[in-house]
């Protein structure tokens, strides 16, 4: 059986060990960049919008 060499996520280039599962740290840090600014997401139902008053808000104001 022939090991298969793994490839960067970001670039397809075979990882390296030190900065595994990426080939570099600048794909390490493209991955990071990537999650800080949304790019990934998780598929799923929309959160449901916050209502703009609590219930019960209302009475308390007058």
């Amino acid at each position: 059986m022939k090991l298969r060499r793994q490839l960067c996520p970001i670039c397809a280039q075979p990882q390296q060990r030190a900065a595994a599962p990426f080939c570099s740290p600048r794909c390490k840090d493209e991955d990071l960049r990537r999650w800080l600014v949304g790019a990934y997401r998780i598929p799923g139902d929309p959160a449901a919008e916050p209502d703009d008053e609590a219930p019960g808000r209302a009475e308390e104001r007058t």
